[in-house]
């Protein structure tokens, strides 16, 4: 499967050639709009004008439009605070685990295993410590089914919004229509460069009975597996009992599994 040329990093109101051409490719065919794999790259161009570098380096490893503009969402309603959300480097997260928060995380998660074995007896809970680099989330983002299928969603939503209408939307109804659009159901995956996992402080919990997975992270049993079992409250209550120094569980998407590690313990 050929995959669309890549995103370039240009600013399009500067007057990048392509971009004329398309918008004048838009005028005088409308009816090939909604449809035209030029265009979503046109839309890209425009809204993602003065994007972080770092951001704007991830959509071109993204495959396809669709998935990009639905990464560009996530980059725009993230505003201000992408920075601070960012995926840390490969050196950043080697050096992690040796990092006085590090080092407390760990025996964080060892005091919750501790408390959930205590309050379970025969049952065992298991932490995916692994981080998970820039390159294996977008990695991931470009071969997640919900992802493809929430992108496809928003396409539409944008092609239902702008692609009756004359000319080539601008940047600023472009970000509103992107920032305004809410993905139902979510897909499973944070965008790249997103992910708490890309900063080591996210940890996802599976149990386990006999060395069997009754409980795992797959999306589609979240609700069987943890809510209707019991082990979403149970794994809450052993984080409660072993210091309450982790937040969560996610709840959009919903991910009874997945907790964030605070760097200083919570108020009870």
């Amino acid at each position: 499967m050929r995959h669309p040329p890549p995103l370039k990093a240009a600013a399009p109101r500067r007057g990048n050639g392509a971009l004329a051409w398309v918008c004048a490719a838009v005028l005088a065919s409308p009816a090939a709009y909604a449809a035209s794999e030029a265009v979503k790259q046109a839309w890209l161009l425009r809204a993602s004008a003065d994007l972080d570098p770092r951001a704007l380096a991830a959509l071109t490893q993204i495959s396809g439009s669709e998935r990009r503009l639905l990464a560009l969402r996530a980059y725009l309603r993230a505003g201000g605070a992408l920075e601070a959300r960012w995926s840390w480097s490969r050196e950043q997260l080697a050096a992690y685990p040796s990092s006085a928060e590090g080092k407390a995380a760990a025996a964080d998660i060892d005091a919750v295993i501790a408390a959930f074995a205590s309050a379970n007896p025969g049952f065992t809970l298991r932490a995916n410590r692994l981080p998970r680099s820039l390159e294996v989330q977008i990695a991931h983002w470009n071969e997640n089914r919900s992802v493809g299928v929430a992108a496809a969603a928003l396409v539409a939503s944008l092609e239902r919004r702008f692609g009756s209408a004359p000319g080539a939307p601008d940047a600023l109804a472009l970000r509103r229509a992107l920032m305004d659009w809410t993905p139902d159901p979510p897909p499973a995956l944070a965008a790249p460069g997103l992910s708490p996992h890309g900063q080591a402080r996210a940890f996802d919990f599976q149990i386990e009975r006999n060395g069997k997975v009754i409980a795992g992270t797959e999306a589609a049993s979240a609700r069987q597996q943890w809510d209707a079992a019991g082990w979403t409250q149970k794994l809450h209550a052993a984080v409660g009992a072993a210091g309450n120094r982790f937040t969560g569980p996610l709840a959009s998407p919903y991910e009874p599994w997945h907790y964030a590690y605070l760097h200083t313990p919570a108020a009870p």
